[in-house]
Parts: C-alpha cells; sequence; structure tokens
C-alpha cells in the first residue's frame, strides 16, 4: 500500500580487534587502519540496545564483538536531492537528520567507508549521543570512539540503532567541513538498489522493490561485488574495462575524484592513454593522510565501453597503502554525466550516461 512503512532488521555483528594496526576503520582499498589499545572502557552494558563480547588473546590484547539488532524503515520510495554543496566537492552527499525534528547535517553516501556509520565530535556534543572512548596509539595520534546512534533520517529512509565510529574532527581528513556524517557500506548494501543520480542531483534508496531498467539495452552493465576482511571491514569492487583493459577497482562514492591507480595498473594502460603529463603531487585521503603520487589530467579514454573526456588521474607507488591491496579506485568524477545504479540484489552496477 502506497506510503506504508517497512522494516528491514539486520543483526549486526561489528568485531572490533583490539590489536596493534587493527580496528575497523576504513583505510584505502581493503585493510583497516590501524590502533593499540587496552580496551579497558569496554564491558556487557544493559543500558544500551547491544551487547560486548569480550575475546582474550594469547598476547594479551583483546577481541571485541559488538552485536546489535539494527532495523531500517523506509516509505514506498526515497528519493533525496544531492546536498546544496555537492557541486563543490563532487562526492554523493545529501542531507539526514538525527531523530525526528532534529539537527541536520550533510551526510556523505559512500561505498569507500568500510563502517556502518561514522560521526564527528561536534555531532556527538550536539546531539548528546553515547560513547565509549578507546585509548589509541594510532600513528596519526587520532582518538577515536564507539558510538551510539538512536536514529539518522535520509528522507523516509530512517537507520535505527547502527552503531558508529566517533571520530574527533580534526582527524577525518577530509579537508572540507567539519559536520559531514557518513554512512558507509554495510548500510548502503542493506538496500536492494541505490541510485546516484548525477544528472538530477540526488539519490534513490529502494529497501523491497527490485531495480527495473526500462529498456535494458540504454545500460551498459558490470560486476560487482563486496569484500570483507577479517575485522568485518566491507568494500565493494567494479569489474569494469579501463583503456581497453578489464579491471577490478573498487568504488567509492564518497570521493570526488576521478580515478586513483597503482603504477603497475598504470603500466598496463594504452600508451595513447598515457600520453599525460604526470606531476609529483599529495593527496589527503580519510584515516591515512597526505599521500605522494603523481597526478594529470587523461584528455580522453574508454571506461566501461563508453569514452570519457578530461579525467583526472593519481597514480600511487604499488606499495602506497591507498592501493597495494586493490589496484585502483573509481571516484565520483568519473560518473558526473550517469545514472548509476548499485544493484545489490542482482549484484550490478548499471549505469547510463546522459
Amino acid at each position: 500500500m502506497s506510503g506504508e512503512r517497512k522494516v528491514k532488521s539486520a543483526k549486526i555483528c561489528i568485531l572490533f580487534a583490539i590489536s596493534s594496526f587493527v580496528l575497523l576503520v576504513q583505510a584505502g582499498c581493503s585493510h583497516p587502519a590501524g590502533y593499540a589499545t587496552s580496551g579497558s572502557n569496554f564491558a556487557k552494558t544493559s543500558d544500551w540496545p547491544y551487547s560486548i563480547e569480550v575475546v582474550e588473546r594469547g598476547d594479551g590484547t583483546k577481541d571485541y564483538y559488538w552485536e546489535i539488532d539494527s532495523q531500517i524503515e523506509q516509505g514506498e520510495q526515497t528519493v533525496v536531492k544531492y546536498h546544496r554543496i555537492q557541486g563543490q566537492y563532487k562526492f554523493a552527499v545529501i542531507e539526514g537528520t538525527i531523530g525526528p525534528g532534529g539537527n541536520k547535517y550533510p551526510v556523505v553516501v559512500d561505498t569507500g567507508a568500510s563502517q556502518p556509520l561514522i560521526v564527528k565530535d561536534v555531532h556527538v556534543r550536539q546531539n548528546k549521543l553515547k560513547v565509549r572512548s578507546l585509548k589509541t596509539a594510532g600513528p596519526d595520534g587520532r582518538k577515536v570512539g564507539l558510538c551510539y546512534l538512536p536514529e539518522l533520517d535520509l528522507a523516509s529512509v530512517k537507520l535505527i540503532d547502527w552503531p558508529c565510529l566517533e571520530l574527533k574532527s580534526a582527524s577525518m581528513g577530509l579537508g572540507v567541513r567539519d559536520d559531514f556524517m557518513i554512512v558507509g557500506l554495510p548500510v548502503i548494501r542493506e538496500f536492494k538498489y541505490v541510485v546516484f543520480d548525477n544528472v538530477a542531483g540526488q539519490v534513490e534508496f529502494s529497501k523491497d522493490r527490485a531495480f527495473e531498467p526500462g529498456n535494458a539495452n540504454s545500460w551498459k552493465q558490470f560486476p560487482i561485488w563486496v569484500e570483507e576482511d577479517f575485522s568485518g571491514n566491507a568494500f565493494l569492487f567494479v569489474q569494469i574495462t579501463v583503456g581497453g583493459q578489464e579491471m577490478e577497482l573498487q568504488l567509492d562514492t564518497g570521493s570526488g575524484r576521478g580515478l586513483a591507480i597503482s603504477q603497475e595498473l598504470w603500466e598496463q594502460l594504452p600508451a595513447d592513454v598515457r600520453q599525460v603529463r604526470l606531476s609529483r603531487a599529495k593527496e589527503l585521503y580519510p584515516y591515512i593522510g597526505n599521500l605522494s603520487c603523481r597526478r594529470g589530467e587523461i584528455r580522453e579514454m574508454e571506461l566501461g565501453g563508453s569514452n570519457i573526456h578530461d579525467v583526472p588521474v593519481s597514480v600511487f607507488a604499488d606499495d602506497s597503502p591507498l592501493v597495494e591491496d586493490c589496484g585502483g579506485l573509481m571516484g565520483m568524477q568519473l560518473f558526473s554525466d550517469t545514472l548509476m545504479v548499485l544493484d545489490f540484489e542482482n549484484e550490478l552496477m548499471w549505469v547510463k550516461r546522459i
């Protein structure tokens, strides 16, 4: 029935592996950023709607399994316009509200984020959210907390009782406003499909209805899949041709950049594509830092069977933490003139260039 609200529940089991250089935070293509913590702030709790199981390791460190019954409520259809700042940053960002009638914030719909939700200390202060702090010894000294967010509303989509990480504003490394929230891949993949309409400037979420492409011949289709590491971090990959070469790249809708690839993949591209003047540069990536690369712009390049122009490209050393385990990432600038659908039910990405 039109307007009926439907509920989807998911028992989310998040493993916080407390040891050197492991703690469920997005970093690059497939491995989490690192922390060492005592874990002394953790215990089984009854005042929040989750439980924590503590597992002792032989070396004296501890793993923490956080289990919570999370829900997604949604009306018949949810279409959310891009936030007014999307034109400035180019990545997928909409407006969200913490609870009914609560504070509004820009929310990045970020397939490159491997955790369900990420908030900053400003969200915690302004909304009096509960946080359990971790003692950290990360390479950049950033502070991390485990945060309970009762409800985040994205128009008619309600995310209820989802776990999130809290980071200090200075440690997000986004180089943008300090009030961004992030909805990551573990939430996004719970929908049957998500449409990124970069022509109309909006995102569509569908939890129960399957994607119907209409004239399928007007779309190009590419296989997608989600990989998870031991710590439960999720990563979205796409099989697609780049310069006529078939590649498996991570899709990062939270990046407003173009193509970021390893030196090895760069050398696999045709010589005419590589006729680019690359200059030494540094690029800032969340949770990793400023990474050295060589940067330029490809005048014309084939991507997924279509020719695109003026493609920003950044080439990283093969051992760079951004690309060492996946080879490369695609940002939203590559799809600026498209309808792009992540069809999780059928494990396909549909792309229509307008």
